[in-house]
């Protein structure tokens, strides 16, 4: 076959090696530039999807009206001047939803039902001399109506471990408190003196985690929460009712027992004995706790129940793991209670929880 001869502009050129990196460093900067735009331009479509409208200023301590329409986001604004704690809720007949942003619209807490009804409620620790944002939407895209809403703030005391709190509430006053446990377990928080006192307990992103009215001596309140390690709780201290008085609030921790996973399963179940005030623990929703008695004679009357501020539930097995009774809310508030004649040999207790409680109760078994 012939050669054939290219012309000479159809030929491969040599490369000049020193027009080379100038190539490479231009399609680089080509690149770069691009990304910078398209990170520019998301930037700036986020800005205007987020903040569509000027937020309205939240002056705290005042309730706000307005008229939330279909498919409508409305924003709302506070800068405070002190460290503390901010609280934002709607009020009306509107299913709400709220969330809080920073200054760089990262968003820090959200709620749909913390409030009454169907009203939202959420609260924030803030920094003195920065902005914070508030989304209020209707729950779904077809709610709408009229709506109320107030942000109120509050200073925070910090409350040590074992350390009585000194102080006075004023009618209509909230004062709040930050607590913090070095370790995963069960912190007690107490009222005492002539105050009828109420308690509520939140967790970082605003929600409610336990809350209490009389559980204390005479009218104070008390309440158990479980706590994580490192993580900051704060709880809020108001009178029941309208007046004001001198108060003592102390929080107390209790670790969990180095042995806790243990007992998670049937096959694993902690012998007990009669009489005794066996502290039960449960860290999540799944959990329970299982627990052994051997009954010596058939026809026993055999009774079970827990004591203590968390909403339990009891079921009863017999020795191959059939159960024999169920129950939730026959002791005392929230505790179960089963009471049954039984035959010789041995009985499982599961100990649950209702509905997503954490925390911590106490099992306690005798025969009549």
């Amino acid at each position: 076959m012939p050669f054939l001869h290219l012309p000479d502009t159809l030929k491969k050129q040599p490369i000049d090696e020193d027009r080379k990196p100038e190539v490479k460093k231009g399609k680089f900067m080509f690149h770069t530039i691009r990304g910078l735009a398209a990170a520019i331009a998301l930037f700036l479509f986020m800005s205007v999807a987020l903040f569509s409208q000027t937020p309205r200023e939240l002056r705290f301590g005042y309730w706000q009206s307005g008229t939330l329409y279909e498919e409508e986001d409305q924003w709302f604004s506070i800068r405070p001047y002190e460290n503390g704690l901010v609280v934002v809720e709607t009020s009306g007949d509107t299913d709400t939803y709220l969330e809080a942003y920073d200054a760089s619209c990262t968003l820090l807490a959200e709620n749909d039902d913390g409030g009454e009804d169907l009203n939202a409620r959420l609260s924030i620790p803030v920094e003195a001399g920065k902005t914070y944002l508030f989304k209020l939407r209707g729950y779904e895209e077809s709610d709408s109506g009229t709506y109320q809403i107030r942000a109120s703030f509050g200073t925070i005391r910090e409350l040590r471990l074992g350390t009585w709190v000194y102080g006075t509430l004023r009618e209509d006053e909230n004062q709040w408190f930050s607590i913090q446990a070095s370790g995963a377990g069960t912190v007690v928080v107490e009222t005492s003196g002539n105050s009828d006192t109420y308690l509520e307990a939140y967790d970082l992103s605003g929600s409610v985690i336990a809350d209490d009215d009389d559980s204390g001596e005479d009218y104070n309140a008390r309440l158990e929460i479980f706590v994580e390690a490192g993580k900051t709780y704060h709880v809020k201290l108001s009178h029941f009712e309208d007046g004001g008085a001198p108060y003592q609030i102390r929080a107390s921790f209790e670790p969990l027992p180095p042995d806790l996973d243990r007992n998670t399963e049937l096959s694993r179940a902690v012998p007990i004995r009669l009489g005794e005030s066996i502290p039960v623990y449960l860290r999540s929703p799944s959990e329970s706790r299982w627990y052994r008695y051997d009954i010596a004679r058939a026809g026993t009357s055999f009774v079970v129940q827990t004591r203590g501020n968390l909403d339990t539930i009891l079921a009863l097995y017999d020795g191959r793991g059939n159960l024999i009774e169920e129950d939730d809310d026959s002791g005392e508030g929230g505790n179960a209670l089963i009471s049954v004649k039984i035959g010789a040999g041995p009985v499982y207790i599961e100990v649950k929880e209702f509905e997503g409680q954490t925390g911590r109760c106490t099992l306690h078994a005798e025969i009549r």
